[in-house]
């Protein structure tokens, strides 16, 4: 078995013989915490960043993250030749969130809401590496919408259709007035006005809610990997959490339920369902998956996506019935 570099490990200050490694990652226990150290290949400015915001929010009360441990001199990282390696600390007894599990998803939205207290007013001395706002959400929702009419006309200019061709020609116009109502409906709420008040307030957004960067402890939620953060309004994280939970469950829990959770940490401003509702509507299952087909144009179409394709369009009723709730 490869071992875990005797550099790396004086650097990181590990003096331990029970280092073993698991896909891809060195680790060992120590007073009751699993110890991480990993290759990432991430440049070291958003290693950086990412230290930088895991530590802000652990100061403003969510310590409940992998935050980086600092080698001796205080970067997050040590570089070995072209490689970095990072060490995380997390509690040993750990699983992913389960969506079918109800008590699971209502301390995701809790612990969701103790992150974006935490995560707002990113002192100036890190705004300085902080990367650009993300786009405004109207502005994102008519690109993509242009973008749509663009793969239509290229789904018409090949010598035959493929199967998928044909599905997409028959139900984009469906998806189109979506992407419109909702970009309608954003220019129609306080949207505009939330959005400034984010970039003003350097509000980070994970960006990236998935079951494995949300992780259950015995007395906590656990939420890790800011790879993806920016700044933007966070409303856009419980959007995507709920979208999340919609897609990889029973949809038993009335969406209501769950933003009284978040709301009952964290006041959700005036507006907020008339704003959640015009984001959720919006089909990002669709435009990822026609974007991943024709970014690489085919005279065929793999039966995966094909499959997948047939599954969002068979679902497409029963998710916009569920998300409607949110206005009830």
């Amino acid at each position: 078995m490869e071992k875990l570099s005797p550099i790396v490990q004086e650097a990181f200050g590990i003096q331990s013989r029970r280092i073993k490694k698991e896909k891809g990652r060195y680790i060992y226990e120590k007073a009751g915490e699993l110890i991480s150290i990993y290759i990432t290949h991430e440049p070291p400015a958003a290693i950086s960043l990412q230290h930088f915001i895991k530590e802000h929010i652990a100061a403003k009360g969510f310590p409940w993250t992998d935050r980086f441990q600092p080698i001796t001199t205080g970067q997050p990282y040590i570089r070995l030749g072209r490689e970095a390696y990072v060490m995380v600390k997390y509690p040993h007894q750990r699983r992913e969130t389960d969506f079918e599990n109800e008590a699971d998803v209502l301390q995701a939205f809790r612990c969701l809401a103790h992150l974006h207290i935490a995560a707002r007013d990113i002192p100036h001395t890190v705004t300085q590496i902080l990367p650009p706002a993300a786009p405004s959400m109207p502005e994102i929702y008519t690109r993509q919408l242009s973008e749509l009419t663009i793969a239509g006309k290229q789904a018409r200019r090949g010598p035959r259709m493929s199967d998928f061709d044909v599905a997409f020609i028959k139900h984009a116009p469906i998806y189109s007035e979506i992407m419109q109502e909702s970009i309608n409906r954003l220019a129609d709420t306080s949207y505009d006005k939330l959005y400034t008040l984010a970039i003003n307030h350097n509000a980070i957004c994970h960006n990236t809610l998935k079951e494995e960067n949300l992780l259950v402890t015995n007395n906590a939620t656990y939420i890790i990997n800011f790879s993806e953060a920016t700044v933007d309004i966070q409303l856009s994280d419980v959007a995507a959490l709920i979208r999340r939970y919609a897609g990889r469950s029973s949809k038993s829990i009335h969406i209501t339920r769950m933003l009284e959770a978040y709301d009952t940490i964290n006041p959700l401003p005036t507006g907020a369902h008339d704003i959640l509702y015009a984001l959720l509507i919006f089909p990002w299952a669709f435009i990822k998956i026609v974007t991943q087909y024709y970014s690489k144009k085919r005279n065929w179409a793999p039966g995966g996506l094909i499959s997948r394709m047939d599954t969002i369009l068979a679902e497409r009723e029963s998710y916009e019935k569920y998300v409607k709730t949110i206005m009830k």
